[in-house]
């Protein structure tokens, strides 16, 4: 193999292909990333054979050819290399990288040895902006659960329907689910389960423009112009989370988003015993009252400004599970939305309607 290109090219597809592999492998091959030269570019792709991705760098190809290198190891010998353009080489098992003032060998492993990457096809089921699947993805992946017993929850929801894309999580304590528009409607309905670490590298490494999804005997590939990601998914049924979201609230309050973390965030030191946190919705006084204590530390109550609604209500919640939703919102006010001390209840967005976090409260 013989390929020229720009460094910063390389060095991108690197970044890219290393996020899947993490350290300890029993496979050497899978510590590894195959280097490939393919329809004119160079291919680079890495596994942990449950997820892979493909991506390809654009340059000059003067001889084909294939190798398996350590991927951390190439990846942080080049990202610090001092040279504008790079010649990439091999002879045998040994990759040769040629810039301006440097030289590196790095020994390799044969291509053949590399693990087999499914080939998902063209069948396209839908298209969706990256940026749009990136913020989903960003406010429901937090909630899915890390289960060996109950593998559908450790997974996120893909709902395909019609010119809808609905995404949800849940752990069983609290549940996320967040809607995105589809650039034309899907090509057929469907359900998926994808693993919640795969969910999250596709939002780390789409990034803004068309992203194509495919479907294919148990796999599903997400792909834009110069890369591809490809997941199992998780076989099983998704929990039936619709039953357990309220039709109607009896007490609404209106926060500024900002503002409550950081009184969570205050109020949390008199929580670290527990973690509870008690909040008061009084309609007539214009604020949420917070209240947490520490038989060691003390107390504290902070009165938080807020446009509140309805009958007057409290209610205690695990404040970890507030500060996950909230720290993974952008919105500049929320809406809190509760029935009863005993009853979930729900977080929104004050001025839009594609996200939805339903967080059971503690019962003492």
């Amino acid at each position: 193999m013989k390929f020229v290109c720009k460094k910063k090219n390389l060095s991108d597809g690197l970044v890219i292909a290393t996020k899947v592999i993490s350290g300890g492998n029993t496979l050497p091959i899978l510590n590894n990333i195959l280097l490939k030269t393919d329809k004119g570019r160079l291919k680079i792709s890495s596994t942990n054979l449950e997820l892979a991705i493909n991506t390809w760098v654009g340059g000059k190809i003067e001889e084909e050819g294939e190798i398996t290198v350590p991927a951390r190891l190439a990846n942080d010998h080049i990202n610090n290399l001092l040279a504008d353009k790079l010649e990439i080489s091999t002879e045998k098992q040994t990759l040769f990288v040629k810039g301006e003032n440097a030289e590196t060998h790095i020994k390799g492993l044969p291509a053949e040895e590399f693990p087999l990457i499914p080939e998902i096809g063209d069948a396209l089921l839908a298209k969706i902006e990256g940026k749009e699947l990136q913020r989903a993805i960003g406010e429901v992946g937090f909630a899915a659960a890390f289960s060996e017993t109950q593998p559908e929850i450790s997974g996120v929801l893909f709902n395909f329907e019609g010119k809808t894309l609905t995404l949800a999580a849940t752990d069983r304590y609290r549940l996320a689910e967040a809607k995105v528009n589809l650039a034309e409607a899907a090509a057929a309905s469907k359900q998926i389960i994808i693993p919640a670490r795969a969910v999250n590298e596709i939002s780390r490494s789409l990034g803004s423009g068309p992203v194509e999804v495919y479907l294919k005997e148990g796999q599903v590939c997400f792909r834009n112009l110069d890369t591809e990601l490809i997941s199992r998914l998780i076989e099983g049924q998704y929990p039936d989370y619709k039953q357990i979201i309220p039709q109607n609230y009896t007490t609404q309050a209106e926060i500024e988003r900002v503002l409550f973390i950081q009184s969570l965030k205050a109020a949390s030191v008199f929580a670290t015993e527990n973690y509870n946190i008690e909040l008061e919705l009084t309609p007539q006084t214009k604020h949420v009252v917070m209240k947490s204590q520490s038989a060691q530390a003390g107390d504290s109550e902070i009165h938080i400004p807020a446009e509140v609604s309805g009958q007057k209500n409290s209610i205690i919640f695990n404040y970890r599970y507030l500060l996950d939703c909230l720290n993974n919102l952008s919105d500049e006010k929320i809406s809190l939305r509760m029935i009863s001390p005993a009853s979930p209840a729900a977080i929104v967005p004050a001025k839009r309607e594609d996200f939805l976090y339903i967080v059971m409260p503690i019962k003492i």
